[in-house]
């Protein structure tokens, strides 16, 4: 009994984390968002005008406005696990390697509370 009270304890801690990390994400992503929509809009308005510009400008606001979509990918990948992680509780299947079917092991939840392979299979995705 007090074993699936722990488990209980357990899920609920890693539900309370990944509802964190849910919504620090969703915000850097509306952040990202709000940033890229600033610089277009700048972009637009300043571009009749771009002869005045110096080429350096230019390209560190292309690198900024690349960084920016890079990291909104990342981030998406990374809410999207998150919310993945979040259904599986609900379904009760969190935990369980999407590959292998065995029970991941704790300290990788505990690392990665969104991971959905075990340590092994995750290996051999990676070519390890």
């Amino acid at each position: 009994m007090a074993t699936a009270q722990n488990a209980t304890t357990r899920l609920r801690a890693v539900k309370k984390r990944l509802l964190a990390e849910r919504e620090r994400l969703e915000q850097e992503l509306h952040d990202i968002m709000e940033r890229t929509s600033h610089a277009a809009d700048f972009e637009m308005a300043t571009e009749i005008s771009t002869y005045d510009d110096h080429p350096a400008d230019l390209a560190s606001e292309t690198f900024e406005r690349e960084k920016d979509l890079a990291l909104e990918g990342n981030i998406q990948d990374l809410l999207d696990k998150v919310n993945t992680a979040l259904e599986k509780i609900d379904e009760g299947t969190y935990g369980i390697c999407d590959s292998c079917s065995v029970e991941i092991n704790a300290s990788r939840i505990e690392a990665l509370p969104w991971a959905s392979l075990c340590l092994n299979c995750q290996d051999r995705l990676e070519g390890r």
